[in-house]
């Protein structure tokens, strides 16, 4: 399935916000994990890390499909 421009330019906006969004999760779990934080949230936080990495790798494989 070949993706058309306007497509491409909204993966390529999502993978911008999707990147946004696992820098604030990744700095949210280093502060949690160095203050010594609540198991809970440390567990929220690396969950939300791994959910937006995954959906991340999706996007970037969906941009790298031929056209």
């Amino acid at each position: 399935m070949t993706l058309d421009d306007s497509t491409r330019r909204q993966l390529r906006f999502s993978l911008f916000l999707q990147g946004a969004a696992l820098l604030m999760f990744a700095v949210a779990l280093i502060a949690q994990i160095a203050t010594g934080g609540a198991p809970a949230l440390i567990m929220v936080f690396g969950v939300g890390v791994i959910l937006v990495a995954l959906a991340t790798a999706f996007t970037v494989r969906r941009l790298r499909s031929p056209r």
